[in-house]
């Protein structure tokens, strides 16, 4: 019901914005000035992606093989009611989860050329494999170092009610900076209290992003602050991530670090760390219908805790396959096949072997 509310308090705004009074005649070249501003205000775009398929994961050390289905579905929709407004709206469906979720809902105003600010229900500004969707990475999931962050990280990469302010210096570079509010519990090992006490915590996000047609370099951080009775808790993750696109290969490489704010509350301090590279290789044919093959290959390595003197860690390595049809590999048969290894002490144990297979419709 909020979430209604809110949608519907946003498209009244952008309504009673874009509304506009009857005027007398004006001259020619006024009526040709009108025109060409309500091309620019006349902007509303729908975009999205769908994806159906089969994932198979293979759990060695339960001697167990999960067959599950992929489903998942994205639309969002952009509409600018004059020059310095913009709405964006977006929602997603999991057929894991069965369920129907806001993925962004905010409003932004560019007060001037070089700056703005942007309010509304979105994701915090992190590094490159948090900020690519589906439609953007040929994995059906995320690397085990974001799996990773997402459960020592205390919700930091969750969506939350955020006030951003966006500046840009030139044509390449951009600061970002927002504060968020949520509401939600950390819960941690010997720690009581009254599970129906409300939790206020709010969360600070910085970002500097270099991005030109070749490369993009992003640092970025997010600082969560968790208020209880019995404690004050902050977590943080930081990442720096770079993107090279060549003619005939694009590389993506990321390094995460963070501290795990659960295991303060033990009186224990102790970080995590993650490093990932990637490689795709996008192969045009020159045919009208399979446009595109693309192989792509990835290793990442996490480890939970830095105090282990870097011998215990995950590694997951990934390789797939690619398949693009129609315009610009609208759609797209994508193969692959991951395993992950833990390495403890130098030795080394198979941990899982996972298979998908999904066909995806970018639009």
């Amino acid at each position: 019901m909020r979430f209604c509310t809110l949608i519907l308090g946003l498209f009244l705004v952008v309504a009673a914005v874009a509304a506009k009074p009857e005027k007398p005649a004006k001259s020619e070249k006024a009526a040709k000035a009108d025109t060409t501003a309500s091309v620019e205000r006349d902007e509303f775009k729908i975009s999205g992606v769908l994806e159906a398929g089969l994932d198979i994961n293979n759990k060695v050390n339960k001697k167990e093989t999960d067959y599950n289905r992929i489903g998942y579905g994205k639309i969002e929709i952009s509409a600018r009611p004059v020059k310095k407004v913009r709405a964006e709206f977006g929602f997603e469906y999991k057929d894991r989860d069965s369920a129907m979720t806001i993925d962004k809902l905010y409003a932004q105003y560019n007060f001037a050329d070089f700056g703005g600010v942007r309010i509304g229900y979105m994701k915090k500004s992190f590094g490159l494999e948090e900020r690519s969707g589906v439609e953007d990475r040929y994995f059906h999931k995320r690397s085990i170092v974001n799996d990773g962050m997402e459960e020592v990280a205390a919700n930091l990469l969750k969506h939350d009610l955020t006030f951003q302010y966006r500046h840009k210096i030139g044509e390449s570079w951009r600061l970002v900076g927002g504060i968020s509010w949520a509401a939600d519990s950390v819960y941690g090992s010997g720690v009581s209290w009254d599970p129906t006490r409300f939790h206020q915590n709010y969360y600070q996000n910085y970002s500097v992003e270099y991005e030109d047609s070749t490369k993009n370099l992003i640092l970025a951080g997010i600082i969560g602050h968790y208020t209880h009775p019995a404690y004050d808790l902050t977590a943080w993750a930081t990442s720096l991530s770079f993107k090279y696109k060549a003619r005939i290969f694009v590389s993506e490489t990321e390094l995460t670090f963070g501290n795990k704010p659960i295991e303060y509350l033990d009186d224990e301090r102790a970080c995590f760390w993650g490093a990932r590279v990637q490689e795709y290789f996008p192969l045009g044919t020159g045919l009208k219908t399979l446009r595109q093959v693309i192989p792509v290959a990835e290793v990442a390595l996490y480890s939970k805790d830095m105090d282990s003197d870097f011998d215990d860690f995950d590694a997951q390595l990934r390789a797939g396959l690619t398949l693009g049809f129609a315009k610009n590999s609208a759609f797209q048969w994508r193969n692959t096949y991951g395993t992950v290894l833990r390495v403890i002490d130098g030795k080394k144990e198979l941990r899982r072997r996972r298979f998908d297979s999904e066909a995806v419709v970018i639009f």
